[in-house]
């Protein structure tokens, strides 16, 4: 058997003992190393928040940021859709002229705009006959006519729809938010616009002055 020396017991307790000591941490680093995680995860967190998803009601298009407020509306020529989708035919702005034009840019996905139907509703059977209405659903994020056309039967608006597949109606009436709206006076010029929800109030009191001028 083999007998360790007792100096060589104590030689290999005291490395041991400088081993322990050289990993043990002091009061010092205990302390920053938890603040050392807690802001790397902080920095983690704002990167993901810095760089969202787009949400749903975000743009997918940029336009310009031009808005109307007087002078002739912009003509257009723009596809038609129904309940079914896309029926074929097409509308033009200036084919109206002579009547007034309630014209309402929108976007099916839209809540504000989901929320104007049955206001729109309204004002359509008590100014229908003497005003064309017109709503115009864009392609911001991905909305397709197919889209639109659903709209149409879950809200059952019977009233014109078209579709601008790519955009250059809303870019053209400087369209950057829905629902947004013109009211178009009889000789093709605007006469009032209003971006969001409006009031039904609100919308036929612009129509009422403008079948009046």
């Amino acid at each position: 058997m083999t007998v360790v020396p007792k100096e060589a017991k104590n030689s290999k307790s005291n490395k041991k003992t400088d081993e322990v000591k050289r990993y043990r941490l002091s009061k010092a680093e205990k302390i920053a190393i938890p603040i050392i995680i807690i802001i790397a995860i902080w920095a983690a967190y704002s990167f993901t928040q810095s760089s969202p998803t787009p949400a749903s009601s975000s743009l997918s298009v940029t336009y310009s940021s031009t808005s109307l407020s007087s002078g002739n509306a912009p003509d257009f020529t723009l596809p038609v859709v129904s309940s079914n989708g896309p029926t074929g035919q097409t509308a033009t702005l200036s084919s109206f002229r002579g009547k007034v034009v309630l014209l309402e840019f929108m976007e099916p996905w839209c809540p504000h705009c989901q929320h104007m139907a049955p206001i729109l509703d309204t004002l359509y059977a008590q100014y229908g006959g003497n005003v064309v209405f017109v709503s115009i659903a864009g392609p911001w994020n991905g909305a397709t006519a197919s889209d639109t056309a659903n709209f149409i039967r879950t809200y059952g608006t019977t009233w014109t729809t078209l579709y601008d597949s790519s955009g250059i109606v809303f870019s053209n009436y400087g369209v950057q938010s829905t629902p947004m709206f013109y009211v178009i006076g009889k000789d093709g010029s605007v006469s009032s616009s209003f971006t969001g929800e409006q009031t039904s109030d609100t919308l036929a009191g612009a129509i009422s002055a403008a079948l009046s001028s």
